[in-house]
């Protein structure tokens, strides 16, 4: 009788922990936040300031090719922040006037054509992922 009492217990508890296992993976689910994708911006780079530990750098880039993600901004001037953190490959430690380069960002995916134009130009620009001088 106790042999079958133990038993019973031992499978009451299994089902138990696979039941609850089951829900934690059911509830485990995709984030609803639009995934963040990187636009590469190639042309013309200018006014290039390097960030400082008190302030943050800027280049404007003269856009003439573009990836995918970013194909509506191709013919655009922008102006990009530089944080201290953004890693940068410059020819000769700085950016000549004229110079051709990339300048990469991130950006949410699926982002329309308006509302990244209106990111890019609004008082806080954004700050660039990476800044590469040829």
């Amino acid at each position: 009788m106790r042999r079958k009492t133990l038993a019973l217990v031992a499978v009451a508890l299994a089902i138990t922990s696979v039941a609850l296992t089951t829900t934690a993976q059911a509830s485990k689910g995709k984030s609803k936040a639009a995934p963040k994708v990187t636009y590469i911006l190639k042309g013309t780079l200018s006014n290039f300031t390097a960030a400082s530990t008190t302030a943050s750098g800027s280049v404007t880039i003269n856009v003439t090719h573009s990836n995918f993600h970013a194909r509506a901004l191709v013919g655009q001037q922008l102006t990009f922040g530089v944080a201290m953190t953004t890693p940068t490959n410059l020819m000769g430690g700085t950016i000549v006037n004229g110079a051709r380069g990339i300048v990469k960002f991130r950006a949410p995916l699926r982002v329309s054509n308006t509302t990244l134009m209106a990111a890019l130009t609004a008082s806080t620009s954004m700050t660039a992922s990476q800044i590469i001088a040829r």
